[in-house]
């Protein structure tokens, strides 16, 4: 067959054309395929970063899920605590302590803060005095134009702070029982409610996930709740006491022994010894004192060191029915309107752990320095929300 030069040279220009297309689609699908790495790699570092600063919020402040924030309606902040969107409502910079502030005060309820603000501060409910009197020294703070940190630094404003930072963890990460709630609400119940809550607290922090004793069964004599590791699965028992003394709280009842005289915490402890169940047990005792000098806390734990021994020599050894008691105090309550940061304000904790438990330790788990190092990390609230984007 002879080939016209004509038809030669078409030939060439289509099979010419044809390639460029092929080397065309190649290149694109060689950039693509380029493109898709870059973006997983920047994908992957994203996510990197972020876990990295997770970890760095759980090094710092624990378990408890880091707080959640977007800027919505132009800058203002809605706050993601317990399932539920919370509405920043001032104007400004609004922090991590406004989120917790005002979530606490929405978790009393407007018809109750109306109520209490009518009474004399000193008949209110105890969390209510707290954040009166520190809002009331922070206003004069601003106007003063003082704003140094330490210059705002009240007890009030400490224990006000501590609680709606316990509050917003259960809230945030563990269900709220009603029967909790109503005693924190109550006055006269807060004192008992309100260690129940730090020690909750404080459990989401060291780890542990909880559920709930029903307290409505009185048939028998159980912990306040159950606590499950949620990386190893253990469960142990939880029980809280809160020492009462007369003015503390508001409590105006008991033996008229000035708060500090004494630590007299043996029958707290005895009555926690009494919790029926089969996991290990974990107390956690309120001492409620004042602050203190070397001296007199030396005191303090002298005697409490006394009546450990003492319960010992009766028997609470061998076995002991508790794994550990923590000691704890809180001095920030009785310095309400009181400058704190002092050596003695500070708060201070003290385990006791058996040598010869009823239920074994865990063996995965060492559940006293889980709990030692979520004191550590609880004892300050973030000022902001982390930035994890």
């Amino acid at each position: 067959m002879v080939v016209s030069p004509t038809s030669s040279l078409l030939t060439q220009a289509v099979l010419q054309t044809f390639q460029q297309t092929q080397k065309s689609e190649t290149s694109k699908k060689i950039h693509e395929s380029l493109k898709r790495r870059q973006l997983a790699e920047k994908a992957k570092k994203i996510f990197r970063e972020r876990d990295e600063r997770e970890r760095e919020f759980v090094a710092q402040y624990g378990h408890a899920r880091p707080p959640l924030a977007i800027k919505a309606f132009g800058d203002k902040m809605m706050v993601a605590i317990g399932g539920g969107l919370y509405q920043q409502t001032r104007e400004g910079i609004y922090t991590f302590l406004d989120a917790i502030h005002d979530h606490a005060l929405h978790f009393f309820g407007e018809p109750m803060l109306e109520a209490e603000e009518r009474k004399p501060l000193n008949e209110r409910h105890p969390a209510l005095q707290w954040m009166a009197a520190y809002v009331e020294n922070h206003n004069k703070v601003i106007a003063s134009d003082n704003v140094g940190l330490k210059t705002s630094q009240i007890g009030a404003g400490a224990a006000w702070y501590r609680f709606a930072y316990d509050l917003y963890t259960i809230r945030d990460n563990a269900k709220l029982e009603a029967e909790l709630k109503r005693r924190l609400i109550n006055a006269d119940e807060f004192q008992g409610a309100r260690h129940e809550l730090w020690v909750a607290a404080l459990s989401v922090a060291a780890g542990f996930t909880l559920e709930f004793e029903d307290e409505s069964n009185n048939s028998t004599k159980h912990p306040e709740f159950v606590g499950t590791n949620k990386f190893s699965g253990i469960r142990i028992a939880v029980e809280a006491k809160s020492r009462r003394r007369k003015s503390a709280y508001g409590y105006m009842g008991g033996k008229d022994i000035q708060p500090g005289e004494i630590v007299d915490i043996r029958q707290l402890v005895v009555d926690a010894f009494t919790k029926k169940n089969d996991l290990p047990l974990y107390v956690f005792v309120d001492v409620n004192l004042p602050s203190a000098d070397t001296e007199t806390y030396q005191r303090w734990l002298d005697e409490i060191d006394q009546t450990m021994a003492d319960l010992a020599q009766e028997g609470y050894a061998d076995p002991a029915p508790a794994n550990v008691v923590f000691f704890s105090n809180d001095p920030s309550h009785y310095l309400r309107d009181e400058q704190i940061g002092k050596p003695q304000d500070c708060l201070w904790i003290k385990p006791f752990e058996a040598t010869n438990p009823a239920t074994p330790h865990p063996e995965i788990n060492d559940v006293a320095s889980l709990y030692m190092n979520a004191w550590r990390q609880r004892a300050v609230p973030p000022i902001d929300f982390p930035n994890l984007d």
